[in-house]
């Protein structure tokens, strides 16, 4: 049944991640990946917020967690995207891009990832409070 779970939140992260690709692209004609940072930034802060929410706080039913986290964020961010427009960056002598590519994503991604944790500290305690009154 966990496969199920799995399959179905990853069919829309997949889906959600198509569809914002396309639509930076068709928007954004620019050398720097804008639409897979994007992705796996509000990936990063998606991941942590939602797992500290659901997994330390509330008791959410386990296959509804790997639904959303393993399946839709698992599908939703993408690190061999992410490596591979890298090395397209480094083999079309954009190394400056590249590294700053590199850098911004794991820089940024850390920073997002700490906030998704802070912020699911705080919902958490705004929800137990409202509980507890």
């Amino acid at each position: 049944m966990e496969y199920i779970y799995i399959g179905v939140g990853g069919f829309f992260g997949a889906i959600l991640r198509y569809l914002i690709s396309t639509y930076y692209q068709s928007i954004l004609h620019t050398v720097f990946p804008i639409e897979t940072f994007f992705i796996n930034i509000f990936g990063s802060f998606l991941l942590s917020y939602i797992s500290n929410l659901t997994l330390e706080e509330f008791n959410i039913n386990f296959n509804i967690r790997l639904a959303i986290t393993t399946g839709f964020i698992g599908a939703f961010t993408t690190f061999s995207t992410f490596t591979k427009e890298t090395m397209d960056l480094l083999r079309n002598g954009r190394i400056a891009v590249a590294v700053t590519y590199v850098l911004l994503s794991i820089l940024i991604g850390f920073i997002m990832s700490f906030m998704g944790f802070e912020l699911g500290d705080k919902t958490a305690k705004i929800i137990k409070g409202r509980e507890e009154n």
